[in-house]
């Protein structure tokens, strides 16, 4: 064996050696990489946010978004066959009661309106003529009633003066037999005369009842066919705001067919849409605030819609404060409803990413060691934009709110204030 060879086969011995030391130096590497990675990492301070822990009374809520509508409205419908003649206010309007909204025509409604009036006058002139013609046949009743009257006087006074005459034998008894049957007989026709005076009023009365009747009939007839009429001016009927106009002018109209809606304008209700697992604490009568963007006011709930929509239930307030300025219906809005109040309560500005009644791992600051430690947070119910937390931090302490899904393998992270 010569020199060369032997160095050849140290040299195929060694290499099994050097490739072994390479690879547990590798894993060396990867080892001290790892470990900076997990326990050296750090964070630029203006790219967290926190939010202080705080400890007070506190209001739990329930929030959603919603919309105003009026307390009070007026829907308006045709109640005859029309055409659309003009459209003189369109939605947004502020009307009256007495706004008229659209005109409408129809010839058949006039003319009847007409006819109404004329058979009106008729059956009113016949019945002052019939009125007339009775106090002229009672007046001419009370006449012969009174000449009678004054006939039967007379015939009395013959009697009384021929009674005292009789004993002296001036008058004759057969005479004086004679006037007291005058008298008897015009004390008779007196009293058949002051009957049928009244018969002749009761009769008078009867008829002018029925002729008052018939003309009432017709004033009824009348009245309606002017409602009818004056309908084709469209009023608002309600004050407040016109919110829809469902005619076009030279539209022909059928009976029924939908005109308008009219709604209040100041007397309002909100309907707040909240998520369905959250509206289990709402109840009637509950105290809640709607913010209309422009200003806040007062609220009641009023009824809880129990239809699930789009994993929404519908929840109506009735607005108990003054309106801010630009409350009307249709306006969008957002709201909250108070469900309980806290007398003292740990709690948090809600970061976007955790629910109420859950628990997540997040961090918190040590200030001692300028580093973030991840900690285990009990979270309750909501408070409007912050959330309540049961366990895992004490107030005063710094929590991070921002998204930190990037570190979530990390125990802590340094923070850097460069």
């Amino acid at each position: 064996m010569n020199i060369k060879d032997s160095l050849e086969k140290n040299k195929k011995r060694a290499l099994p050696v050097k490739g072994s030391a390479l690879g547990v130096v590798s894993a060396l590497l990867c080892l001290a990489f790892v470990f900076t990675d997990f326990q050296g990492e750090s964070v630029q301070h203006q790219n967290v946010v926190f939010a202080q822990v705080q400890s007070g009374p506190l209001e739990l809520v329930v929030s959603g978004f919603g919309h105003l509508r009026s307390k009070h409205s007026r829907f308006i419908t045709s109640s005859r066959l029309a055409q659309v003649e003009e459209v003189l206010l369109l939605p947004g309007s502020r009307v009256t009661s007495e706004s008229i909204i659209m005109r409408l025509s129809n010839p058949s409604l006039q003319q009847a309106l007409m006819r109404s009036r004329l058979a009106l006058a008729r059956q009113t002139a016949s019945f002052e003529a019939l009125n007339l013609s009775q106090k002229s046949e009672l007046l001419s009743q009370q006449g012969q009633l009174t000449l009678l009257n004054s006939e039967l006087v007379n015939a009395q006074l013959r009697e009384e003066a021929e009674a005292k005459l009789i004993s002296s034998g001036i008058v004759s008894a057969l005479d004086h037999r004679r006037s007291e049957l005058a008298v008897q007989q015009l004390s008779e026709r007196v009293e058949l005369a002051k009957q049928q005076l009244e018969q002749i009023k009761a009769l008078h009365t009867q008829r002018l009842n029925v002729e008052r009747k018939l003309i009432n009939e017709l004033e009824l007839g009348y009245q309606a066919a002017k409602e009818d009429v004056d309908k084709l001016q469209v009023r608002a009927g309600i004050d407040g705001m016109l919110m829809e106009v469902n005619i076009e002018q030279g539209q022909s109209v059928q009976i029924g067919a939908p005109l308008a809606l009219v709604g209040s304008e100041r007397a309002l209700l909100a309907d707040l849409q909240v998520p369905e697992k959250q509206a289990s604490r709402v109840e009637i009568g509950q105290l809640g605030t709607i913010n209309t963007f422009s200003g806040e006011v007062s609220a009641k709930v009023n009824r809880i819609d129990p239809v699930v929509r789009e994993g929404r239930i519908l929840v109506e307030l009735e607005l108990i404060g003054e309106l801010p300025d630009n409350a009307r219906p249709a306006l969008s809005i957002e709201g909250k409803v108070i469900t309980e109040k806290r007398a003292s309560a740990l709690s948090i500005q809600k970061p976007s990413y955790i629910s109420e009644q859950s628990r997540s791992a997040m961090f918190v600051l040590n200030p001692d060691t300028n580093q973030l430690v991840k900690t285990q947070l009990e979270f309750g119910k909501l408070a409007g934009n912050a959330i309540e937390i049961r366990s895992g931090v004490k107030a005063g302490e710094q929590v991070v709110i921002s998204d930190m899904s990037d570190f979530k393998h990390l125990a802590q992270i340094t923070i850097n204030h460069q």
